[in-house]
């Protein structure tokens, strides 16, 4: 493994930045793209699209900047914190677990409490939980500068585990690998060379109802758009074996709850994975939407494919990937996008 790659991985996903709260993922990629794009655009919702090339068909390739988190609801008089879901976050990643407030002026360490200690092991529903920040008052909470709407974001733990240490932990694989796989798609094409308008980036909110998306789809005016993001695994103690599993490439997705993918496109992409001998997995998310819902109805409709890194843990502090799937899902799209000349777009364009 590339110690430089990890190091990257490590940041990108440290990054804190919630649905509507992505201005410092924003600003880590306007940065790292304006190395290499020819153009760099912002549009109303936040959404970051960067341009390579000037002619050809309009391919896009992003991912989506924001992480699930939470927002402070109401501070108790006794010094607690109840919170609401900003994105879906699965209560059982939320227990006892290492949280960040972000206020106007600074970062307040809190923890999930568990509340009065329960032996019938269920799990609280999550409008019952609060954070504690370690004060006794609703004063002493507002004299650390926290009020009604502050983010609330979890730690990043960013681990290596395994035999060979390809196993990755931390928050935010959804979706800062997207972002990290869409820049290294246009650095590839940027040394390989290719022949149409690469558009990558990240877009916001999408965990809150992939509402950039439809701003970053309109302002692209893309032919073709790929939606790269994480998958659900089915490799987990107890889960039915269905296929899909961590190390075994990009996961390829048919369906999910808001999009079926393009035919054609899908095919192409196939035909690119077994001639490049690049691993890859079909699938069916059986619940879940993406980005690609808001993609394909743009611009009068765009063929798109879901293009997943595949996950464990999603929607909670400690997910996990295998680098080899990050990797393996950068080679595929660079040479999917490298063959994507105007007469291949208008055939799988064409009815």
């Amino acid at each position: 493994m590339d110690k430089k790659e990890l190091a990257f991985l490590k940041e990108i996903t440290d990054i804190q930045g919630t649905s509507g709260n992505e201005d410092a993922v924003r600003s880590y990629l306007k940065e790292k793209f304006s190395a290499v794009a020819d153009k760099i655009e912002t549009d109303g919702m936040g959404s970051l699209m960067a341009t390579l090339g000037t002619e050809g068909p309009k391919i896009l390739a992003a991912g989506h900047m924001d992480e699930v988190g939470f927002m402070v609801r109401t501070i108790t008089k006794d010094g607690y914190i109840k919170f609401a879901r900003c994105g879906f976050y699965f209560v059982t990643g939320v227990l006892s677990q290492h949280f960040t407030i972000l206020t106007d002026t600074s970062a307040v360490p809190a923890v999930c409490s568990l509340g009065p200690m329960q032996f019938d092991e269920k799990y609280p529903d999550i409008d019952n939980l609060v954070m504690d920040v370690g004060c006794t008052s609703d004063q002493e909470v507002k004299e650390l500068g926290i009020q009604i709407g502050d983010f609330i974001v979890p730690e990043g733990n960013f681990k290596t585990m395994g035999k060979d240490q390809k196993y990755l932990v931390n928050k935010a694989w959804d979706n800062r690998i997207g972002c990290a796989a869409s820049l290294r798609v246009m650095e590839n094409l940027k040394r390989e060379g290719h022949g149409n308008i690469f558009i990558g980036g990240g877009s916001t909110q999408e965990e809150v109802g992939c509402r950039g998306a439809v701003t970053l789809g309109k302002m692209s005016q893309a032919e073709i758009g790929f939606s790269l993001d994480v998958g659900t695994a089915d490799d987990i103690h107890g889960m039915p074996k269905e296929g899909i599993s961590l190390g075994k490439g990009p996961e390829l997705c048919v369906m999910d709850s808001s999009t079926i993918s393009n035919r054609k496109l899908l095919k192409f992409v196939v035909k690119v994975a077994d001639e490049c001998d690049i691993p890859y997995q079909v699938s069916i998310m059986k619940r879940g939407g993406t980005d690609a819902s808001k993609f394909q109805t743009a611009n009068y409709g765009m063929p798109v494919l879901l293009v997943n890194v595949p996950s464990r843990y999603a929607h909670t502090p400690t997910s996990m990937i295998h680098y080899d799937d990050y990797i393996h899902t950068v080679k595929l799209m660079t040479e999917v996008i490298k063959r994507l000349d105007r007469k291949t777009v208008d055939e799988i364009k064409t009815f």
